[in-house]
């Protein structure tokens, strides 16, 4: 079974988090008694588990409040490396995800892109690391089906039913979405690579700065490259942007 390292985006400013967000990353917000980071991590040890030898690594990229995931991290065994981005202030997260690409260069392993603001319980993120794990597909993207969309929702629309295949992904001018992107996706081999070189496309535009990761897996499904659907177990996931979203995962925690 080819192995999966994991990264996670936690480079950003939570800047609609008031207060919170001047000091801390997302990250490390804490949910219903446990930060995001902690059941991030609990997923990646729950993943493990299930498939033995799937997972081999984690790295977190780290920009806003770097020291603060520098602290968090060394007081627990989770063995996971910091990348720091210098440019987190200046560039969307798509540059934090081509940092870490570059940084794995050579190794031939598949790579989990797993968003730092993504709170969900630790086995329903574990649910697509396995998969991602154990798909025989180059390109796996995390799909909720079920959730009613809002202008914000990064929407999803697609081809084909069995597999569903990736045709748009965006927050504008997606037809017919079936779902949202919940922050999660996953390549190896040719559309690892592929998504790589895209990135590395954007170096240098001014018209790429503020330009999501995103935004790159929709141009490789346009020119072609099948990023398969994985549906999410349910809808219980919050991607944590402001205080209304840290009140909804509140809530989930509390029911959970």
């Amino acid at each position: 079974m080819p192995d999966i390292r994991v990264v996670i985006l936690a480079a950003g400013r939570g800047s609609r988090l008031r207060e919170f967000g001047a000091e801390r990353p997302k990250w490390l917000l804490e949910v219903g008694g446990r930060t995001i980071a902690e059941r991030q991590l609990e997923a990646v040890a729950l993943a493990r588990i299930e498939s033995p030898g799937s997972i081999s690594s984690v790295t977190v990229v780290t920009g806003h409040a770097a020291g603060e995931i520098e602290r968090f991290l060394s007081t627990r065994e989770d063995e996971a490396e910091m990348l720091y981005n210098e440019q987190f202030a200046a560039l969307n997260n798509w540059y934090s995800v081509l940092l870490a690409l570059r940084a794995a260069d050579g190794d031939q392993a598949g790579v989990v892109i797993l968003n730092g603001d993504l709170f969900a319980e630790p086995a329903w993120i574990a649910d697509f690391l396995v998969a991602g794990a154990r798909t025989e597909s180059e390109a796996l993207i995390g799909v909720d089906t079920g959730r009613q969309l809002t202008d914000e929702s990064m929407k999803v629309s697609v081809t084909g039913t069995s597999p569903m295949i990736l045709r748009e992904v965006g927050k504008l001018d997606v037809t017919r979405p079936v779902g949202e992107y919940v922050g999660l996706a996953m390549a190896r081999g040719s559309a690892l690579a592929a998504f790589r070189d895209r990135l590395e496309a954007f170096v240098g535009s001014d018209d790429h700065r503020d330009e999501w990761y995103e935004r790159a897996i929709a141009l490789l499904a346009a020119e072609g490259l099948s990023w398969v659907l994985h549906p999410t177990p349910d809808s219980n996931w919050v991607e944590i942007d402001d205080q209304g979203d840290l009140d909804k995962a509140q809530g989930l925690a509390t029911v959970s």
